[in-house]
């Protein structure tokens, strides 16, 4: 299950097209992510640089809801 998780977090790793009768080669592939992947990308990345305003306003809507 941890290794399912990471390959969907991290994505499917996509090798390099290199032409065959190019001189050019390309080395490296890259990861491309599944569209419910990159959304917990954002998701994460939000709470990470956020986290204090998210705890604020979440207790502060818990408190106005707790009231009535």
């Amino acid at each position: 299950m941890k290794t399912h998780l990471k390959r969907w977090w991290d994505g499917e790793y996509v090798p390099p097209q290199n032409d065959p009768g190019s001189s050019l080669v390309f080395m490296q592939g890259h990861y491309e992510k599944h569209w419910s992947s990159k959304a917990a990308h954002v998701m994460a990345e939000f709470w990470l640089k956020y986290w204090q305003w998210c705890m604020g306003f979440g207790l502060a809507v818990i408190g106005l809801i707790w009231r009535h």
